[in-house]
């Protein structure tokens, strides 16, 4: 779980930090930007040897949301979106804050970025290699160092 941690910490880390990531829907993470950045997360796991992960898509009034699941493990990097989440990153198994919402299983698929459209798989291929080039690889300086808010 440590090695999915620090994956999933440094990936979001680099949408942060990456001034333009090509996406209208990355403008003002976490805002508005489950969709797209579930399925980049669900890649960058991929490429990283964590297996396909699976989008899932809820809806709770009006509102939608999107995070990744595998072997019963959620994993949401936008969930601080809403009101009352402080927490900047959700690795948690079943039950907890995503029960609310009512899962829609006709968008349920693999995370990864060819899943998508050629239109939207063009663009997120862009970002995708635009945000690459942020993350932050562990090293000898980074280890020990705690992850804040997480």
């Amino acid at each position: 779980m440590s090695e999915l941690r620090t994956l999933v910490l440094g990936f979001r880390q680099a949408i942060v930090d990456c001034p333009d990531p090509g996406l209208v829907s990355l403008e003002r993470f976490p805002y508005g930007s489950c969709g797209d950045a579930s399925i980049l997360l669900g890649q960058y796991l991929y490429e990283n040897g964590q297996g396909v992960w699976r989008y899932v898509s809820g809806w709770e009034n009006r509102a939608c949301h999107a995070w990744i699941e595998k072997n019963g493990l959620r994993v949401d990097i936008t969930a601080d979106q809403f009101d009352g989440v402080r927490t900047p990153v959700i690795i948690a198994s079943g039950g907890g804050w995503h029960d609310r919402f009512t899962v829609d299983p006709t968008a349920s698929h693999g995370a990864l970025i060819d899943v998508r459209e050629d239109f939207a798989r063009r663009e997120l291929r862009g970002a995708y290699r635009r945000l690459s080039a942020f993350v932050r690889r562990p090293g000898p300086r980074a280890e020990g160092v705690p992850a804040a808010g997480v």
